[in-house]
């Protein structure tokens, strides 16, 4: 019986990388990421009549923008008691801190997104 050892392979996996990158930096597959954050991250905005949370809400591959005229001061607005009633988490820094208690979901489904569009093109 014969022994042979093996301390250095290489494979070359530049091609499946190049695959995922496509996957990763496809904008259809960007604004699926983007608009399940803005599912998440939905209940942490601020709530009045909806609009913030709702019609101003433009999702794209760059990201999830809040187009109402007041969603700068809003996200910022820290001095701000931010009304409850409809959205009982609503705050300033909706994304931040939607994303303390959602990291890991979020995360899982990134994965899935990037998983199905790779299997499923």
């Amino acid at each position: 019986m014969s022994v042979v050892s093996v301390t250095n392979v290489t494979v070359d996996v530049s091609g499946v990388v190049n695959e995922i990158n496509n996957v990763i930096n496809d904008e259809y597959t960007m604004t699926l990421i983007h608009a399940r954050l803005a599912q998440i991250v939905n209940p942490y905005v601020p709530y009045d009549t909806g609009y913030l949370s709702g019609e101003s809400v433009e999702i794209e591959a760059d990201g999830v923008v809040y187009t109402a005229d007041y969603a700068w001061r809003q996200y910022y607005g820290t001095e701000f008691r931010h009304k409850t009633e409809v959205h009982p988490l609503a705050t300033a820094f909706w994304d931040k801190v939607a994303m303390e208690t959602h990291y890991d979901e979020f995360a899982q489904d990134i994965k899935d997104i990037i998983t199905e569009r790779y299997n499923n093109g």
